[in-house]
């Protein structure tokens, strides 16, 4: 069997070696390419639609990567062709570029969790995981997912309207890109939404470029400065709008999913999906496949404020946004987007860093909340038992 894959995407040569395995860069992955593979395995770089598939082989496509939008599903489920990808593989490493954003908007405001209102639009496998750390962090909490409250979940009988989050604070946006039907996305947040947003709130967007009206967000940025915007994604990726650039506090490239565990779980979740679909064994992973040494994390003093700065420093969006903004001004988007990500593929959770040491019980609670590991072992001072 002739698969075709992205060459980015990691564990695909242990995983297939007893298949014929062609890996290419996403940019590499052509029609003329595909004419006689099996099967496709792509990121959210490559587009997938008739163009791509029209007149080849391929009877199985697969995305290591959470959102489809880059899939025409439509389109090939009109063809017969199977689809699957990796939802839910990167919802810890997107929860923690959240809570990177968040650490950074709580150092510049000069607050604490418990003083503010969080607002997450669509829990899903992402969603799900930010609201229950801002939960755990002591924010009271807001959430808007029409179609799982439609759905008759019984968790979502407290759900609000889009509208009631535009009280929030920090708004987090996790919905799929919809650009039709009564849940469509596209364009979701406009500038009146982020107009009603109180003084110097905050908004983060790791799910799709065009969820943000781009035009109205970017005048209306312009107006309100107070507003601080987080993009993890823009509309035409790997390209840049220079204007929405400078009113945005901190831009990365696609990056929120990129960790080294969300990346092998989506390879894994794959892989398996296509050995299932051609009726193939699955290998097993070995017992240390994914093992690594838990890293020591020492906080200095031990106090509230200094678990914001370990989380920057574990995690710092602010390096990588500077980057990417020098590459945009330098007019290498496309080359600083590719570059950048894949300096990103290796990073670590926060589940990776064992925290520990003296330290105040509310320091301790809010590294937990973050999504750190704790050490049980760990000595909390007696000044922190008062704090």
């Amino acid at each position: 069997m002739r698969i075709i894959a992205d060459r980015n995407i990691p564990l695909l040569p242990s995983l297939f070696e007893e298949q014929e395995l062609v890996q290419v860069e996403a940019r590499e992955i052509s029609a003329d390419l595909l004419s006689q593979a099996d099967a496709l395995i792509v990121r959210s770089v490559t587009q997938v639609d008739s163009r791509l598939l029209t007149g080849s082989s391929v009877r199985f496509v697969a995305t290591a990567t959470s959102g489809v939008d880059h899939v025409d599903l439509s389109w090939l489920t009109n063809s017969n062709i199977a689809f699957s990808s990796a939802a839910g593989a990167n919802a810890t490493a997107v929860a923690d570029y959240v809570m990177a954003a968040f650490s950074w908007y709580l150092q510049r405001a000069g607050k604490r969790p418990e003083q503010l209102r969080c607002g997450i639009v669509g829990v899903g496998h992402v969603g799900a995981e930010v609201l229950r750390r801002f939960r755990a962090l002591g924010c009271v909490t807001l959430a808007c997912d029409p179609p799982r409250q439609e759905s008759g979940d019984p968790l979502t009988y407290d759900f609000e309207g889009l509208s009631a989050l535009s009280s929030c604070d920090v708004v987090s946006l996790h919905v799929p890109l919809n650009s039709f039907g009564r849940h469509k996305t596209a364009g979701l947040i406009d500038g009146e939404f982020l107009g009603a947003l109180p003084e110097g709130a905050l908004l983060i967007n790791t799910s799709r470029g065009g969820v943000l009206n781009e035009r109205e967000a970017t005048h209306t940025l312009t107006l309100r400065k107070d507003i601080h915007l987080v993009l993890d994604v823009f509309e035409g990726e790997p390209h840049a709008e220079p204007d929405l650039v400078s009113v945005t506090h901190l831009i990365t490239p696609h990056i929120a999913g990129y960790s080294r565990r969300s990346k092998h779980l989506a390879a894994r979740q794959v892989a398996k999906a296509l050995m299932g679909f051609f009726d193939l064994d699955i290998p097993q992973p070995g017992e240390s496949a994914d093992s690594i040494d838990q890293m020591r994390l020492e906080l200095a003093t031990g106090k509230p404020d200094e678990v914001w700065q370990v989380a920057l420093q574990c995690f710092d969006l602010t390096a990588i946004s500077d980057s990417f903004k020098r590459g945009v001004r330098q007019g290498d988007s496309e080359g600083i987007f590719d570059y950048l990500r894949k300096q990103c593929s290796g990073r670590s959770e926060y589940a990776e860093y064992s925290a520990g040491g003296q330290m105040t019980a509310q320091a301790s609670d809010y590294l937990a909340g973050l999504g750190f590991a704790m050490d049980r072992e760990s000595d909390r001072s007696e000044l922190g038992r008062r704090s």
